[in-house]
């Protein structure tokens, strides 16, 4: 075991994660963790411990896993795809986000994902783990597209739009 993940029972966020020392260092205790965390005395009973595999800290356990009943798993991956790379705005200035979901568990059930494209915010609704929209570029510009849902891991793509 390489790291021990907190976090609070009540909505299954994960608050904290301690990598274990190298060497004969002694796996960190469950009232360690609270003590590095700075969760208040009043709030402890809330939060559980898991060890986990991975040698992760805080940011790397938020945006990788998600505890489903008091065990960590990876998150869903959003793959995102685009039916052009280059959009040319006086031909026809359309063009399609499509999103596929994989290493999903059984519970889930996933209706829409929240997407940026640039600063703009937009949802995609899913069907059996897929869906698709059209987007109506008017400017010139590089787009970047991107997964906008804590509850996924994805990588954003790109879309130059031309004149």
């Amino acid at each position: 075991m390489q790291s021990l993940l907190l976090y609070d029972t009540r909505d299954n966020s994960i608050a904290y994660c301690q990598t274990k020392g190298y060497g004969s260092c002694p796996f960190p205790a469950h009232k360690d963790i609270l003590r590095s965390a700075r969760i208040p005395e009043n709030e402890k009973d809330y939060y559980g411990s898991i060890k986990i595999v991975e040698r992760m800290i805080t940011p790397e356990a938020k945006k990788q896993l998600r505890i489903i009943e008091n065990e960590a798993i990876k998150k869903p991956k959003v793959e995102i795809s685009a039916n052009k790379q280059e959009v040319v705005l006086s031909n026809n200035p359309e063009f399609t986000v499509t999103v596929n979901i994989y290493d999903t568990i059984n519970n889930d059930n996933f209706s829409s994902v929240d997407m940026l494209i640039n600063d703009v915010s937009f949802s995609i609704n899913i069907t059996d783990n897929s869906g698709d929209k059209v987007i109506e570029l008017s400017e010139t510009d590089t787009y970047t597209i991107a997964c906008d849902d804590d509850r996924f891991v994805s990588q954003p793509v790109e879309v130059v739009a031309v004149g």
